[in-house]
């Protein structure tokens, strides 16, 4: 054994000292082992405390530890080895960590999303302690899930009082932490028009389809100010996210009719925004529910969606009408569109 690994523990069963450090998933961030864990990782056979310990150091996303391979509750779901008394050496779960603030942040590390019961425990504790817990451990560990799992903590839980945490945030992207984390902390956590700024700033930085994958973003902030932008900064592809994005951002019917008279590409982004709030497909939708704004009545809804399509009678255009006027009455819409 290396003289600097002796004494330290294994990551993984916490009892036997390290003897490998493995770097296969992240050679500046290695597993540190010993040889049987080393063994049943490398099997994709690890116990769900194992692979629990595991994950609140180094994040369920890499590769020997993703959902393609144990269920987040540890169990292994393709061992190449028999588990080993697996029923010996259960993960924890909620009711065991929601007392102790830095077992139920490393519980919520390992979950593959912020389940409304986890948030409801964040919750229920003090902003100011939960706000400790969360930048210690962004500070401690640089690993880009996890840094985003305490900003989504922090986003649900701190508010206002986490705001120069968020800041200080911001000054290690992009090496260090993603854009989509940061942008919901930043809308529940910095002064508005900031956290618009600051988000919106770094999409000005970005370019093509990596660009198209962040725009989401603004949609943290729940705002008119996104659509605004989306008209100063549309580009192709008109793909379904300029959509969710306008129906998350409270567009209102006289915006959606703007667009539509204006024809592309607004009216496609118009027609996917309408669609979106009556039949709402991403899991951020189906939580906000977004309405529409200012609704039509259905015959002016009718008259004006039936108007577009006989100007632009393409297929993605006649089957997201059709799609949309087959909705517009159902559960969701009936109120929005009375």
């Amino acid at each position: 054994m290396h003289k600097c690994l002796m004494n330290q523990r294994c990551e993984a069963c916490e009892l036997a000292e390290v003897s490998i450090v493995e770097p296969c998933d992240d050679p500046e961030d290695p597993y540190r082992l010993c040889a049987a864990c080393h063994r049943r990782l490398q099997a994709r056979a690890l116990r769900p405390l194992e692979w629990f310990n595991l994950a609140k150091r180094h994040g369920w996303c890499r590769y020997l530890l993703h959902d393609d391979f144990y269920d987040d509750d540890g169990t292994a779901a393709q061992p190449e080895l028999e588990v080993d008394n697996a029923e010996e050496f259960p993960a924890p779960i909620l009711a065991s960590v929601r007392e102790d603030s830095e077992k139920l942040l490393d519980y919520s590390i390992t979950r593959w999303h912020l389940e409304a019961d986890v948030v409801a425990a964040w919750k229920q504790e003090d902003p100011q302690s939960v706000l400790s817990t969360a930048s210690a451990r962004f500070a401690s560990n640089s690993n880009i899930e996890i840094r985003a799992r305490v900003l989504s903590i922090c986003a649900c839980a701190v508010g206002h009082i986490g705001a120069d945490f968020v800041r200080r945030a911001w000054d290690e992207y992009p090496e260090r932490v993603a854009l989509t984390s940061l942008a919901n902390a930043s809308a529940a956590c910095l002064p508005h028009a900031e956290g618009v700024e600051r988000v919106t700033a770094a999409l000005a930085r970005l370019k093509g389809r990596e660009k198209l994958d962040q725009v989401f973003c603004l949609s943290y902030f729940r705002s008119p100010d996104a659509l605004a932008w989306i008209e100063q900064n549309i580009f192709e592809p008109i793909t379904e996210s300029w959509g969710y994005l306008a129906a998350a951002s409270k567009i209102d019917w006289s915006c959606a009719e703007r667009w539509l008279g204006r024809g592309r590409p607004l009216s496609l982004v118009a027609i996917d925004a309408l669609l979106a709030i009556a039949r709402p497909r991403t899991p951020f939708l189906r939580e906000t529910k977004p309405k529409l704004e200012g609704p039509p009545t259905f015959s002016r809804l009718q008259e004006v969606l039936l108007a577009y399509r006989e100007h632009d009678p393409v297929p993605r255009v006649q089957q997201r009408i059709d799609a949309l006027l087959a909705n517009a009455t159902e559960s969701g819409m009936v109120e929005s569109f009375r």
